[in-house]
């Protein structure tokens, strides 16, 4: 039986807060499959040769932030860096295809930051898209 404990994404120890997720911006791509080989045969029906390793890709995007909020952020994913320079991250997600919780060693690709004007005199960014590959 499945356990939900009322969260979607953990970077290493912390919940992420789901009031810095947009709804329905959270997509979690599960389990993906890699083929090693893949042709047809003399019949022409396609073997596969698929990796027995599957790989999770999870993306959100953030609403508009104020420096705080982003800055609360940042705190969490940097509490979940194992190796600055790769970007690699530590992170426990719901898997859907599963229904369960499993941990995952990712990569962060890049964030694009949009600073806007500043707003009372505070500097306030536009929505960002934070990715989370597997190795």
């Amino acid at each position: 039986m499945a356990t939900y404990e009322g969260y979607l994404l953990k970077i290493k120890d912390t919940v992420f807060p789901l009031k810095y997720i947009v709804s329905g911006t959270y997509k979690s791509t599960d389990n993906q499959r890699t083929e090693l080989k893949a042709n047809r045969n003399a019949s022409n029906l396609l073997v596969r040769q698929t990796s027995p390793n599957f790989k999770t890709k999870i993306e959100i995007e953030t609403p508009i932030l104020f420096l705080d909020e982003y800055e609360e952020i940042r705190n969490i994913l940097n509490q979940g860096i194992i190796n600055v320079r790769e970007r690699k991250i530590q992170i426990t997600y719901w898997n859907s295809e599963e229904l369960k919780y499993k941990e995952a060693i990712c990569y962060m690709p890049d964030i694009d930051y949009q600073p806007k004007n500043q707003m009372n005199g505070e500097l306030i960014y536009d929505a960002m898209r934070l990715a989370f590959i597997e190795y």
